[in-house]
């Protein structure tokens, strides 16, 4: 694997003023090249979807937005790929939220120092079943808003000539996400009756909690 290497020219600038030692920094090729892609050029919503929706004025009273990606030899299914990748991080998003939120609640309600995983059966494995509920809940309910793909060469690394990236910016309406939370405590307690009874009144409003979750991210 070739690397290239790049001398800081501030560090130079230091190391000539006060003879600091020249540090030399080394950074990977890059694995391929673009060969084409969509007008326009990489938008800031490629990497943070809502700090962007939000200073270009977007609707985020209302909507969340999120980022799907995916790849494909052809471009239509790289990009019907993402659109469905969108929708699969927003029921993970939500399934993870519900039952990091239900274990601490039941963690609080023993006096327990332990997350509480035990007790509302949230592994890897059940939470995936859970995020794999809800996306198909969620099939008709996600909007695209914006699309950008890339065609990449990665002949240069032994790769395929041809592969397209599509990225895709999805929005989907706070209400129903929050109705995907209320489905999912649902799913959660119907699995374990017991556990209804251990969060009461530690859950007040998951709902904000998770619109609250959503502005730091």
């Amino acid at each position: 694997m070739k690397k290239i290497i790049f001398t800081l020219s501030a560090i130079s600038v230091l190391s000539a003023c006060g003879g600091a030692p020249v540090r030399e920094v080394t950074v990977e090729a890059p694995q391929f090249k673009v060969t084409d892609a969509a007008p326009g050029g990489r938008e800031a919503w490629l990497d943070n979807p809502n700090f962007y929706a939000k200073k270009e004025g977007l609707d985020t009273d209302k909507f969340y937005y999120y980022v799907g990606d995916a790849q494909s030899a052809d471009k239509r299914m790289a990009c019907e790929k993402a659109n469905a990748d969108a929708v699969d991080d927003i029921a993970k998003q939500v399934s993870s939220f519900v039952d990091t939120t239900i274990a601490r609640a039941s963690a609080d309600s023993t006096g327990s120092d332990t997350s509480g995983v035990s007790a509302v059966s949230s592994s890897q494995t059940e939470t995936s079943k859970l995020s794999s509920q809800l996306s198909k809940t969620l099939v008709s309910g996600v909007e695209k808003n914006k699309q950008y793909w890339e065609q990449r060469d990665f002949s240069q690394v032994g790769g395929a000539k041809s592969i397209y990236i599509c990225w895709v910016l999805a929005k989907v309406s706070k209400k129903q996400v929050d109705d995907l939370i209320t489905r999912a405590q649902t799913i959660r307690f119907k699995n374990d009756p017991e556990l209804k009874s251990k969060v009461e009144g530690k859950m007040v409003d998951i709902q904000k909690d998770f619109d609250k979750y959503m502005q730091a991210h």
